[in-house]
């Protein structure tokens, strides 16, 4: 099996569709079934707009018809097939060749490393493969039936204290491939490694988009298509007060096309700004527009003066602790603790989970309290529920209060002081 992304060439029905994950097999055959599944999520799905939604999915699929043909039927000699019905025996219902995936998945698969899947990450691929299965029977009807059977629990609707019977609750489906998963307290960055990171050798486009990330909790993919225009000159503004920015779908990647809003410092407005007026932020503009004869729309380019990859920010940091080679000189690791642009993420919304926490209503004189904080959050980091939001309580309990001071009161002078390095 070979996955691919189609390019202009690809037409469907007269019309090109560039840029949409394909698969072909081993004699470089369409994968008909899973193309045209790709399609419908590209095409019918309305909320999959995501690129990672949508790699997830070709992914996953890729990893199953590949198990499926890497695994021999000994009685017909060939391949197993991804709508072998399961078959009804005098003993029972035999697993459908999907379970005996999610089974291989979590007893004998292994990463690279010698570690074994996460159950989460069995859980996302065997979702997606679920969900192809659904379009095969429900939409395109090319199986009636499902290879596996669900259940409907229910889930407590609000936040998760001693009250919680008292909340709403609502049932949803569950399917019973689903393995069990611990929630884990997310990974966030304490004080001194947020200031071991910005010092770190870097160009001043990865230590802005770092600055960025740590100081709104945008995402990844949102940091990477981050608007040029949203940037201005801050001159004239209090610089006490942070600048409101607007986050909008139809300018940037957001998950789920989600507005919403975000603040940044003055200092950090300024930052970006000059980044747009002299040395690498220019230089990397002028090389896009070279190449495309139209501006970038972005306001970070790589050092090649292109849009970032998926997994550019990832490797960048990933070099920081790991070292790497290039050509034939090892450079050794900067940092002794590993970075990814999600703990960023994770670091911002704890730390102003802790600030809004803290900070005086001026109607009542005292302070606002987690209940308006985790409300903040949730809206700043563009979470869909609030229960989402409540993991960072954890971690909010578990760090000091003279850390926390710290980060609101350095967080910009780390920002200003270093990216002129």
């Amino acid at each position: 099996m070979h996955k691919f992304i189609s390019t202009s060439d690809f037409t469907y029905k007269g019309r090109p569709y560039p840029e949409i994950p394909l698969m072909v097999d081993d004699e470089m055959r369409p994968v008909t079934v899973v193309n045209m599944y790709m399609l419908y999520l590209e095409m019918s799905v309305g909320r999959v707009k995501s690129s990672k939604t949508i790699n997830n999915h070709i992914d996953a699929l890729y990893d199953y018809f590949s198990w499926l043909e890497a695994n021999k039927n000994e009685q017909r000699e060939q391949s197993l097939f991804w709508d072998d019905q399961p078959m009804k025996t005098s003993n029972g219902l035999e697993p459908s060749n999907l379970a005996l995936y999610q089974h291989w998945s979590q007893r004998d698969y292994k990463k690279p490393n010698g570690d074994p899947l996460a159950h989460s990450t069995i859980n996302q691929r065997t979702g997606c493969i679920l969900s192809f299965y659904k379009w095969a029977r429900d939409i395109s009807q090319i199986i009636d039936w499902k290879p596996s059977s669900s259940k409907l629990v229910a889930i407590n609707m609000g936040h998760p204290d001693v009250f919680a019977h008292t909340h709403g609750r609502r049932k949803i489906e569950s399917d019973n491939l689903k393995l069990p998963t611990e929630k884990k307290i997310p990974k966030l960055l304490s004080i001194p490694e947020c200031r071991h990171l910005m010092k770190a050798p870097m160009s001043r486009t990865i230590k802005l988009m770092t600055g960025l990330m740590l100081a709104t909790g945008i995402r990844n993919m949102e940091c990477r298509t981050f608007p040029l225009k949203y940037v201005f000159n801050p001159g004239g503004l209090d610089r006490s007060k942070r600048i409101k920015i607007e986050l909008d779908r139809n300018d940037m990647l957001l998950k789920n096309e989600k507005s919403r809003t975000v603040y940044l410092s003055w200092q950090l407005m300024a930052e970006l700004y000059e980044y747009t007026q002299y040395g690498e932020g220019v230089e990397r503009a002028k090389a896009f527009k070279q190449k495309k004869d139209v501006a970038s729309p972005n306001m970070f380019l790589n050092d090649k003066g292109m849009p970032f990859s998926d997994k550019g920010l990832n490797n960048t940091y990933r070099k920081f602790s790991k070292g790497f080679t290039k050509r034939d000189h090892t450079y050794p690791p900067v940092l002794s603790f590993r970075v990814t642009p999600h703990m960023l993420r994770h670091t911002f919304a704890t730390m102003e989970l802790y600030h809004e926490s803290k900070a005086i209503d001026p109607k009542t004189g005292r302070e606002r309290g987690e209940g308006h904080a985790l409300a903040w959050v949730k809206e700043r980091l563009g979470h869909q529920s609030i229960q989402t939001t409540t993991i960072y309580l954890h971690c909010l309990h578990a760090m000091e209060d003279h850390e926390l001071n710290e980060y609101q009161k350095d967080i910009d002078q780390m920002i200003e002081r270093d990216s002129h390095d």
